[in-house]
């Protein structure tokens, strides 16, 4: 493969159909920054567990912080370092569309347990 420029964005004629072109490492930083701040947050429900940020109306909010905030770094992740953000729409769409899938096939599974034999252990 021909060396390209040392600076600025990577032209979409060399990323195999690229919508946009992609960035420099500007990006990956400042997101690689974002992210660990989002672990840090994380790691806080951990080490500060009666901090009351974690609590709405007396019930225990911890797990959805850490839901909300896994949710948050895999859309990120996603987005940015698999360059979901820069490439053709249709691998996006395929992408999404599995993802959707497993969420679908893992509550099914999960509601059949826990609805459907209420009071069984599972392992």
């Amino acid at each position: 493969m021909a060396a390209t420029q040392t600076s600025g964005p990577i032209p979409t004629e060399i990323l195999d159909g690229a919508r946009e072109e992609y960035p420099r490492e500007k990006l990956y930083v400042l997101t690689a920054i974002g992210l660990a701040i989002l672990t840090g947050i994380e790691v806080c429900t951990y080490l500060f567990p009666k901090f009351q940020a974690w609590y709405w109306q007396g019930t225990d909010g911890v797990t959805f912080v850490l839901l909300l905030l896994m949710a948050v770094k895999f859309f990120t992740v996603a987005y940015v370092f698999m360059h979901l953000k820069f490439d053709k729409r249709v691998l996006t769409v395929i992408f999404y569309s599995g993802l959707s899938l497993a969420v679908v096939v893992y509550v099914a599974v999960l509601t059949i347990l826990n609805v459907w034999y209420p009071g069984h252990p599972h392992p």
